[in-house]
């Protein structure tokens, strides 16, 4: 039997099979490396049912909230329009910086408080989630990844922020965009736990 060469095979296969399977192999293999994920319907008490996430758009933050403390959309909304100053359909804008004065404030929201995660650098009012690692016998700093930061933290809730956009992370599980939990080599910017 003689074997032909790949571009003879792409040529001679119907449109629909070369690229049809190409994607089915990608889509499996994405899969596999991904982390487990929930969807947001599944996650968020009232998200099917309420009117509010139906019209609105940009609120990644809004979603995160209310899976990180259990709380309804509907009621995860209203906090975040109060408390962070959200526009409708528009971004968050400034959550660090709201999500810190909760730490140092202690509020709770459904019996829940809030800890920023990783380590203090200089005099800076933010955490850092950099880390050491030893590489050629030459101590280097990494920045915290996804896929890092869930084989560190396998278990507890964590409200995580990259680069314009949250998420959350409940046991390993990840409650967002389903490109959260294929992303993993994505860095994170800030974590915090929810307990």
């Amino acid at each position: 039997m003689r074997v032909q060469p790949l571009g003879y095979l792409i040529r001679v296969l119907p449109e629909e099979i070369k690229f049809g399977g190409l994607k089915k192999r990608l889509y499996l293999y994405d899969m596999k490396d991904a982390l487990p994920y929930c969807t947001t319907g599944k996650a968020i008490k009232g998200y099917e049912e309420s009117a509010i996430a139906k019209g609105e758009n940009n609120d990644c933050v809004v979603r995160a909230f209310a899976s990180a403390f259990e709380i309804s959309y509907d009621k995860s909304h209203k906090y975040i329009k109060e408390k962070f100053g959200r526009k409708d359909r528009c971004g968050t804008y400034g959550t660090i910086i709201t999500l810190e004065k909760m730490v140092k404030s202690k509020t709770q929201v459904n019996y829940k408080k809030i800890k920023s995660v990783g380590k203090n650098v200089n005099h800076s009012a933010f955490k850092s989630l950099d880390y050491d690692v030893t590489v050629k016998g030459k101590k280097v700093k990494r920045k915290m990844t996804v896929g890092t930061f869930v084989k560190q933290n396998p278990v507890g809730t964590f409200f995580m922020l990259v680069t314009g956009h949250a998420f959350t992370i409940k046991d390993g599980v990840v409650i967002g965009n389903y490109e959260d939990s294929v992303k993993k080599r994505r860095t994170l910017n800030y974590a915090f736990e929810i307990k």
